[in-house]
């Protein structure tokens, strides 16, 4: 009997708005995540922490200086249903690569939670839960409750539309959630565009992307082969993107792939946050 490929690592990218710095959540094997922080100015990777569990990636954001990250996650098992104090799904603040929580707000179910960065010192926090008294957030301004009730799209649309993107077509049959968007690169001639669709028995899940982009000069589309993840312009203005487990960039003058990295071989193992990580 022939063994069969294992599914390759999902990946989903965070980027500063402000520092040459990046942030990949990888998923895979089933439920287990991790972090993985990017220097997009050397192109160097270095591996974090592990999380058995989800983590609702179109609901977390990186602070504009690169060095906060804010993550909802859920962990559901016998004792984190039982957990009154902490639940089984919560919103934290940490330092990238790492989950170990500096501000955290337990959630108990999987609605909203989330939040995003409006700078390095402000969070739009997507609840309206207290903070644990043993992980206050220190240093930021928390605005509660700060976007529409629902799931993914009442923070990751706003999200969007923060970095550049705009929505160009809303779907009638995905509950109006807009369904394509486009962004300019840095030059304002080439437009990347995101498709999205959804289907809960596809590849990788509920959300399917189709990526492609389009000299604006010449009138050219250049689409991105294969299951793409994730895919941005960087702080270089590069087009950045992921596919089966692989960092892939490309700059828009040629569109020759160029692999950054490889994360497929990468195991869950335990990983002790250093201190610097567990101090504000």
């Amino acid at each position: 009997m022939t063994d069969q490929p294992s599914s390759p690592a999902r990946l989903f990218g965070l980027l500063a708005r402000e520092a040459s710095v990046g942030v990949i959540i990888r998923r895979g094997p089933t439920r287990w995540a991790q972090l993985i922080k990017w220097d997009t100015k050397k192109d160097t990777f270095e591996p974090g922490q592990w999380f058995q569990g989800h983590i609702y990636e179109r609901r977390c954001d990186i602070s504009p200086n690169g060095k906060l990250l804010i993550y909802f996650a859920q962990k559901i098992n016998a004792r984190t249903i039982a957990d009154k104090e902490y639940t089984y799904a919560w919103t934290a603040i940490s330092k990238p690569p790492y989950f170990t929580a500096l501000a955290l707000w337990p959630k108990g179910d999987c609605w909203n939670g989330g939040g995003l960065f409006k700078d390095d010192k402000t969070v739009l926090l997507n609840s309206a839960n207290n903070p644990h008294p043993n992980h206050q957030p220190k240093g930021l301004t928390i605005l509660a409750s700060q976007f529409a009730p629902g799931e993914d799209a009442p923070i990751y649309h706003p999200k969007l539309e923060r970095e550049g993107w705009k929505a160009v077509h809303m779907s009638e049959t995905h509950r109006r959630r807009p369904d394509t968007w486009t962004k300019l690169d840095r030059s304002g001639r080439f437009e990347l565009t995101m498709h999205v669709s959804i289907d809960f028995q596809a590849y990788g899940g509920y959300y399917v992307l189709t990526f492609k982009v389009r000299d604006l000069k010449r009138e050219i589309d250049f689409p991105i082969d294969g299951h793409v993840t994730w895919a941005d312009w960087d702080q270089r203005n590069r087009l950045v993107f992921a596919r089966d487990g692989k960092l892939f960039a490309s700059t828009p003058q040629n569109f020759v792939e160029r692999q950054l990295a490889d994360f497929n071989d990468y195991q869950p193992e335990p990983m002790e946050a250093p201190d610097w990580a567990k101090k504000w």
